[in-house]
C-alpha cells in the first residue's frame, strides 16, 4: 500500500473517530441563534426562539461534547474541541458545530450524552420554541 493511500485512510479513520465533529465557522449565519459548549455548560442554557429558527451549537471547550435532545428529536454526535490553540481555539481551528432547525412550537430540553446530568449536574439546556 502506498504511503499516500495509507495517509488518506488514516485521515478518514480519524474523521469517523471524531464522530460528526465538523470544524466550521462558529459564527451562525443570519437568523441562526448560537449556543456555546464549554467547561460542561451550554451558554446560554435557556433559549427562546420562534418556530423556523435554526440553533447552532459550537464546542469551544477542550474536550468533545454532544447536544442530545432528551426526547430524541436530535443528536449531534461528538463535536470535537477546537485545535491548535491550547484547547480553547486561540489561533487554531474552530470546534465542531451542529445545526438544528426547530419547526414545531414546544419545549425541548437537552444534554451532553458524553457527560450526563447524573454525573455533571447543570450540564443541560432547554430551547423554548414559540409559534
Amino acid at each position: 500500500m502506498s504511503l499516500t493511500r495509507l495517509l488518506r485512510l488514516a485521515a478518514v479513520a480519524a474523521t469517523f473517530a471524531c464522530g460528526s465533529s465538523t470544524p466550521t465557522n462558529p459564527n451562525p449565519p443570519p437568523g441562526t441563534m448560537g449556543v456555546t459548549i464549554q467547561d460542561f455548560t451550554f451558554s446560554p442554557a435557556s433559549l427562546t426562539i420562534t418556530a423556523g429558527t435554526t440553533v447552532r451549537w459550537t464546542n469551544s471547550g477542550p474536550s468533545g461534547h454532544t447536544t442530545t435532545s432528551d426526547a430524541g428529536a436530535w443528536s449531534s454526535g461528538t463535536l470535537g474541541p477546537p485545535n491548535g490553540g491550547g484547547g480553547y481555539g486561540g489561533g487554531g481551528s474552530a470546534g465542531g458545530t451542529f445545526d438544528f432547525k426547530f419547526t414545531q412550537p414546544g419545549t425541548y430540553p437537552y444534554h451532553c450524552s458524553l457527560h450526563p446530568p447524573s454525573m455533571y449536574p447543570g450540564f443541560t439546556g432547554v430551547v423554548t420554541v414559540n409559534p
